[in-house]
């Protein structure tokens, strides 16, 4: 009897013990909420984009009016107004987003724009605050309201149900609950909606001073991509893809849907002349598995943008086990892997995904930020220059943007790296098989990884992302393991994290060049990353040559192991290179600050630490083993604006440098934490 009752106490500690969620994954305090959504974004770590990188700004789907806290128990809305201003604010300046208007028909008038409960006024203020950075503004088809501007209709005309029977869908599958407008309805439906849209922007432009970059509309008005055995029973659609000569049906709804929203859009994105250079988005034109238009035809519904079509697929998992496949409306990774094949078939090497990690009111049932993240770098490995970063708050009581503002951090950290490896992803491309057929997922055997590769067009250099995915947020899974993966036939031994692992592989000599870029990132919150600020030597923003980038790692047998590589650069006479330094994590240390250098004399050494005005000189005897060097700098020196550059000059040649550390505590560090 004892014996059964410690088997079930046994059992009831097992599950109460592998059923928690890790505490490190949530904000510091969690489930307390210590820091409100602004002051937690203040104290991220930054992104480490490369300073005057090309890469499009990200794109805040989030509403920052909700993210401001209005409609939380005991905030006014105006509090919550000016709050969700501040929140884009920051988000601009430190983490490469757009300003955004959420949807200009929220004040469709003078009257409303002046109301200090409506939001729109400090948007625009925000936007000729700010005409620096590009804007962004969201549009609603089936949101317009006619009755504002002299119509007759609550509704727009496509979501009207009192036409004739000849302007819709003739199939009871489809009409289910309320009529839908045919493809074949009378162009005037179409126009008329678009020259309502056409005067809430009027409304808008009007009280900017500066211009619009994007347009993006929802994308979500009827009629679907209908398969065809819903429309066969349609005599007037039938008659009328006919005359159109096209014989397909997927092709013909294809182009009637292009058809009408270029109906809808021409009214104000060619009627109105401050537009002109304003690229027009649509969400959802993509290549996906089912339930979408044709990509080679509907594309050319959007602008391009440099000369590039981006598809607009979502990336929607919503809970941990959902990451690989798809519940219904809900996408995983395997949504992305179908959808870009066709994509990158048709020669649109780039795309802009929707994402969101999940919105439930409850956070533990949310994706966490490391699964997230991992994700968000093989969606970058693929193509994807920029993401629209959404979060719904669909009913009350809305989440607390405490609980998610950290799904606005995720995709700068993501995009931040991929400036690291730009030439490789504007100049190459995803592998592809011996069928000619773009490779998405790269094959590995492990079940809880997943891998992307993208290949320079012209050189034998790579980039691998690869991601250790739970299926639970109490899943108790390692932080990190290695795994084989096979490019052109050889064997390679990496190192995979949960956060996601970024590799540049460079195989145009031997020995190879490897190394991590993305190194610095944790698992964690980013509430609870460390303060201290890690540099990978070779990750450098800037120099004065090419500089040397050496890799020592071993051979086993036929397999390359790189699991335990150590990269760093070697300097010439006269070379320097520099890394960039955000004055905002600065901010966080004490009034000393030491920068410590990870270093290899082959010869005596004199060499220059540079800091905006602000420099050292320092002298290295030759050794052959690694040791620190560390200097103090006065904190001031970093507090010269937005940000500094970090030069390390070396100034007669034959320097090594594996890693640079800055903190405000002088203590040898231990590589085994670093």
């Amino acid at each position: 009897m004892n014996k059964l009752i410690g088997i079930v106490f046994f059992c009831f500690i097992h599950h109460f013990i592998f059923s928690q969620i890790d505490t490190l994954e949530f904000q510091k305090g969690y489930p307390d909420l210590k820091s409100d959504a602004l002051t937690q974004l203040k104290n991220y770590p930054s992104p480490r984009y490369v300073p005057n990188n090309n890469f499009l700004r990200l794109y805040n789907w989030m509403s920052p009016y909700y993210a401001g806290g209005a409609g939380q128990p005991g905030i006014k809305i105006p509090d919550g107004i000016k709050r969700g201003a501040e929140i884009q604010e920051e988000l601009a300046l430190n983490w490469n987003y757009n300003l955004v208007i959420s949807n200009p028909r929220i004040a469709p008038n003078e009257k409303a724009l002046a109301d200090p409960n409506n939001a729109l006024s400090s948007f625009i203020n925000l936007a000729n605050k700010h005409p620096e950075i590009p804007l962004s503004v969201t549009i609603f088809w089936t949101q317009i309201r006619p009755d504002l501007f002299g119509g007759d209709y609550y509704e727009p005309n496509i979501m009207r149900a009192d036409y004739p029977e000849s302007y819709y869908l003739k199939d009871a599958r489809i009409n289910k609950t309320k009529r839908v407008i045919s493809y074949a309805a009378p162009d005037s439906v179409f126009i008329e909606d678009g020259l309502v849209q056409k005067k809430q922007l009027e409304i808008l432009i009007k009280h900017l001073t500066r211009p619009i970059n994007i347009i993006n509309e929802n994308g979500e008005e009827p009629p679907k991509a209908y398969k065809p055995s819903l429309l066969n029973e349609d005599k007037l659609l039938i008659a009328d893809k006919k005359k159109s000569g096209i014989s397909s049906w997927e092709k013909y709804i294809a182009t009637k849907k292009k058809y009408i929203r270029h109906l809808y859009s021409s009214q104000f994105m060619e009627g109105i002349p401050q537009l002109k250079n304003t690229a027009f988005t649509i969400y959802q034109v993509e290549g996906g598995p089912i339930d979408r238009f044709d990509w080679g035809i509907s594309k050319s519904s959007c602008s391009k943008i440099n000369g590039n079509y981006y598809s607009t697929p979502d990336l929607y998992p919503r809970t941990p086990d959902n990451w690989k496949n798809r519940k219904g409306a809900w996408h995983g990774w395997k949504w992305i892997n179908d959808g870009r094949k066709v994509e990158i078939a048709d020669g649109d090497k780039f795309f802009s995904p929707f994402v969101a990690a999940g919105w439930a009111t409850n956070p533990e049932e949310d994706m966490r930020p490391a699964q997230w993240l991992g994700l968000l770098k093989c969606l970058s490995v693929v193509g994807a220059e920029f993401y629209y970063t959404g979060y719904f708050n669909l009913k009350q009581p809305y989440s607390k943007p405490e609980n998610y503002i950290w799904q606005a951090a995720m995709p700068a950290y993501a995009q931040a790296i991929t400036t690291h490896y730009s030439s490789i992803f504007r100049n190459g491309n995803v592998l592809f098989d011996s069928d000619k057929k773009p490779i998405i997922t790269y094959p590995v055997t492990e079940d809880d990884v997943l891998v992307t590769v993208r290949k320079h067009d012209s050189k034998e250099q790579y980039i691998i992302a690869a991601t250790l995915q739970p299926n639970s947020n109490t899943e108790r899974i390692p932080q990190n393991k290695n795994i084989e993966i096979k490019i052109d036939g050889e064997s390679f031994l990496i190192n995979v994290r949960r956060q996601g692992s970024v590799y540049l592989l460079d195989k145009t000599s031997k020995p190879y060049v490897f190394y991590q870029l993305d190194k610095w990132h944790q698992y964690e919150h980013p509430s609870r990353w460390r303060k201290e600020l890690i540099y990978e030597a070779e990750v450098f923003d800037t120099s004065i040559s090419p500089i040397t980038i050496k890799t020592n790692y071993k051979t086993i047998y036929d397999k390359t192991d790189f699991t335990d590589a150590v990269s760093y650069i070697s300097l010439l006479s006269k070379q320097w290179l520099g890394y960039n330094i955000n004055s905002k994590d600065i901010q966080r240390f004490s009034n000393k600050i030491y920068i410590m250098i990870h270093l290899k004399c082959n010869d005596n050494i004199d060499g220059e630490i540079k800091i905006n005005d602000w420099k050292k000189d320092f002298t290295s005897v030759k050794n052959e083993n690694w040791n620190w060097m560390k200097t103090e700098v006065p904190k001031e020196v970093f507090m010269n604006g937005k940000s500094s550059l970090l030069k390390i000059i070396d100034s007669s040649g034959d320097l090594e440098i594996d890693k640079i550390i800055i903190s405000d505590s002088w203590v040898t560090p231990d590589l085994k934490n670093y």
